[in-house]
């Protein structure tokens, strides 16, 4: 730090400093600076000696790194949350009526039905969907005691991670891919480039394309 070099202090940390190495260093200032007889000044007009700036932007510092450090327990594995409502996340709305993407917080609900009957709701703090699938199931495990041999879902939760999930827990996905609609298009099947459009050899476990080119 710059004030270590202007007034011969040193402080030892690592590779990060924290809190109570700015403190340290601010009492050490304070203490250089009453053996000086260095008089504040805070009146319009009136310069200010170099240590007293260093006392200032250090407070400043160990005032930002407590904010931040609060901010940071806060959100926990979230990168954000309202102010209003702590356990809140800001999140893309469906409904955007002002058309401009604005962020708003809020909590991501999902809804476990069976046979017309809601077995299991839960709320959570990530953007989209993809991620709860996983977590809900293992819920749903934990509070009915029973694993659904079936899971339906839309086309938000489609994800490597999810089928993988699904596979290795024996449970038949019916998860609509994203691409469903976009893929019974003519333009999209004459698209050699996708791996949609190539044979795919499972013994191998490689894709041939239209030139017979194979793909690992």
């Amino acid at each position: 730090m710059k004030c270590e070099i202007d007034f011969g202090i040193k402080i030892i940390y690592k590779d990060k400093i924290k809190i109570y190495h700015l403190k340290k260093l601010l009492k050490k200032l304070r203490k250089i600076s009453k053996e000086l007889n260095i008089v504040f000044v805070h009146e319009k007009g009136k310069k200010k000696s170099i240590i007293q700036k260093s006392i200032e932007q250090l407070n400043n510092y160990i005032d930002r790194l407590k904010k931040y450090t609060k901010d940071l327990h806060i959100m926990g594995e979230r990168n954000s949350y309202s102010k209003t409502d702590n356990d809140a996340t800001f999140m893309r709305m469906k409904e955007d009526h002002m058309k401009n993407g604005q962020l708003k917080s809020a909590y991501n609900i999902q809804f476990g039905v069976d046979s017309e009957y809601i077995v299991l709701v839960s709320s959570g703090h990530q953007p989209t969907d993809t991620t709860t699938l996983i977590s809900f199931l293992k819920s749903i495990e934990d509070h009915i005691k029973f694993k659904y041999p079936k899971i339906v879902a839309d086309s938000g939760y489609e994800g490597e991670e999810n089928y993988t999930f699904l596979e290795r827990n024996n449970q038949l996905s019916f998860i609509k891919p994203a691409n469903y609609e976009i893929s019974k298009t003519r333009k999209y099947k004459n698209e050699i480039g996708r791996i949609d459009n190539m044979d795919y050899d499972e013994k191998n476990d490689y894709y041939i394309c239209k030139n017979g080119k194979n793909f690992c």
